[in-house]
């Protein structure tokens, strides 16, 4: 019984260590400034960053080294940024069966125009309604297809044996088909780093893309120090490293030197963002970061 005891004495750093991989977060208002030039606002979040290695926790300066496990988050994106993400993620490489796509916002629905490759080079233009589906994922329901000034009485009859030409088969794609509907991942999809969450609900509104991922209201929100605060990302409880700094028991605000627009982020230039800006302790040891936005900072830089 003793040398039990004295084994779960020993074992209490590593049982420790395993359990702080999970940091709670909440972010309100911030442009993340994602690779391959997608930018995505996030009008609220509440859930945690889970380190990806077993024991480790997770590192800002390395965007692969967690997830971000959300219980609720409201998101929205740019058709422009649809663009890029279809063109730069989905659709690389000099294979992609599609090219020169671009994305537009017609009223409630999606308008794409490019270049279809079926031997000869064929341009269209598709539009298509966007929802939830039922597991989560971004279903894309064709609802025209104009292609080489012809309609085509379906989708599938432009795209020949399917959409699955359209799309790699592979299990580990990102995109998938079900009829004539394009079915989009988005914990896959999206630049590092990564999302674990299921769309409940997506739609346009205002010429954006918006989406409801998990619950409309969440249940374990933590709270900032001070709620007067517009536009944030607050990090509380478990072990957060960046830089050279290993905070335990994280209690870590990153707050907008400008409150008057959204928080313009990037993961990849934050140590930019946060050599600009300015620390303060708080009476229970935590820690606000002040930080100015991202094109502010590029502004300056040009200006020098």
């Amino acid at each position: 019984m003793r040398r039990l005891a004295v084994i779960a004495v020993l074992a209490l750093p590593f049982i420790h260590a395993a359990g702080a991989v999970r940091v709670a977060a909440r972010m309100q208002n911030v442009l993340f400034h994602l690779a391959n030039g997608v930018d995505l606002h996030v009008r609220m979040l509440s859930g945690h960053l889970v380190g990806t290695a077993p024991g480790r926790p997770p590192v800002f300066d390395d965007v692969n080294s967690y997830v971000v496990d959300i219980e609720s988050a409201r998101v929205s994106i740019t058709p422009e940024s649809l663009t890029r993400l279809m063109n730069n993620v989905v659709f690389a490489g000099a294979r992609a069966p599609i090219k020169q796509l671009k994305v537009e916002i017609e009223g409630s629905q999606l308008r794409q125009t490019g270049i279809m490759k079926k031997g000869v080079e064929v341009p269209f233009t598709m539009r298509a309604t966007i929802a939830a589906a039922p597991d989560g994922r971004i279903r894309i329901h064709p609802t025209s297809l104009k292609a080489a000034g012809f309609v085509p009485k379906r989708v599938l009859d432009f795209f020949g044996l399917g959409l699955e030409k359209l799309v790699k088969p592979d299990p580990q794609s990102p995109v998938s088909v079900e009829g004539d509907d394009l079915l989009l991942d988005q914990q896959r999809v999206l630049p590092p780093p990564r999302i674990r969450g299921r769309v409940t609900r997506a739609w346009i509104e205002g010429g954006l893309v918006f989406e409801q991922i998990g619950t409309a209201a969440p249940q374990h929100a933590i709270a900032p120090p001070d709620r007067r605060f517009a536009n944030y990302m607050y990090y509380r409880g478990g072990t957060l490293r960046f830089g050279k700094l290993t905070m335990t028991d994280a209690d870590l605000l990153l707050l907008d030197d400008d409150p008057d627009d959204p928080f313009d982020f990037s993961p990849a230039q934050y140590n930019d963002q946060l050599m600009a800006g300015y620390s303060k302790n708080t009476a229970s040891h935590g820690l606000i970061t002040h930080m100015p936005d991202l094109d502010d900072l590029m502004r300056r830089q040009a200006h020098k």
